[in-house]
């Protein structure tokens, strides 16, 4: 993420469309940023057009979109390739006993195939300043590309948001001593690369996939930003099992970021969050 000036709040549903409305305003405002809807389904639209009024945005564009049995990700898809948003904000599906991972199939394609990044929110509403959590893995070549976006775009919306920021690590080597030292080193490159700041790193021991679920769960970040990984499970791709796991454990809302083409423009580093002090007492949104 190198700039944000236009986001795209998606609405499919009336009962979430406060909460997703919501929180896009509130970002929208730190960063100065346009806001456009699309409302795909059987939409009250002069409800949300109030809902935006009241928020602050009353002249905002209302896109409305019938599905006609269409899937509701491949709308999104459409759109996006037209109105070119720098971030998409949606409502993320809830967990249901009977499925596995708490988002729903349009929510995982979408993810998947979405060139920008995408929010997907819940119910929670932000502390203030929003507290965000940036899980990165620099084991190989491909999440340490992912690790870049996730933590270039932390360090942005934290420091647009004046937010607090944890960045966690967790390294599953543990006899080789200098495969360690070299992830290390990656890491506190990138760390100083979009000065974030050391202080703001935290590094644990364990396979990531038992060590951090239960560790955000516990901590109840507003917002985790994580890469969108998948892998190859037999003839298919299929979602990492990291990322299902966080996702799952979280109970805030989530960003899923993929590794930026080589041949864009590189981000401008945001400035230094070392100054910034954690806060939990008041609710932002």
């Amino acid at each position: 993420m190198q700039k944000l000036t236009s986001i795209l709040a998606v609405i499919d549903q009336q009962s979430t469309a406060s909460r997703v409305l919501r929180k896009a305003a509130a970002i929208a405002r730190h960063f100065g940023a346009r806001l456009e809807l699309l409302a795909a389904g059987h939409l009250v639209t002069n409800k949300l057009a109030a809902l935006c009024a009241t928020l602050g945005f009353p002249g905002i564009a209302v896109r409305t979109v019938t599905r006609f049995g269409r899937r509701l990700d491949a709308l999104v898809l459409e759109h996006v390739e037209r109105s070119h948003p720098d971030l998409v904000i949606k409502a993320r599906a809830g967990s249901h006993p009977l499925r596995r991972c708490s988002l729903g199939p349009n929510d995982w394609r979408l993810a998947q195939d979405c060139p920008v990044p995408l929010m997907l929110v819940g119910s929670r509403r932000w502390a203030s300043p929003v507290r965000l959590a940036a899980a990165v893995d620099v084991s190989d070549v491909a999440t340490t590309a992912v690790a870049r976006t996730v933590m270039q775009a932390a360090g942005f919306l934290a420091l647009g948001t004046q937010g607090f920021l944890d960045v966690l690590y967790t390294e599953r080597e543990q006899h080789d001593t200098t495969l360690r030292m070299e992830r290390a080193v990656k890491l506190s490159q990138l760390v100083r690369e979009f000065h974030v700041g050391c202080e703001r790193l935290q590094m644990f021991d364990g396979v990531p996939e038992k060590r951090l679920p239960p560790l955000i769960a516990e901590r109840r970040y507003d917002v985790l930003l994580l890469g969108a990984l998948t892998h190859r499970d037999g003839l298919l791709d299929a979602w990492h099992p990291l990322t299902t796991a966080l996702v799952d454990a979280t109970p805030g809302d989530v960003v899923l970021l993929k590794a930026s083409s080589p041949h864009r423009r590189e981000a401008t580093a945001p400035a230094s969050l070392r100054e910034q002090a954690p806060h939990q007492s008041q609710q932002l949104v």
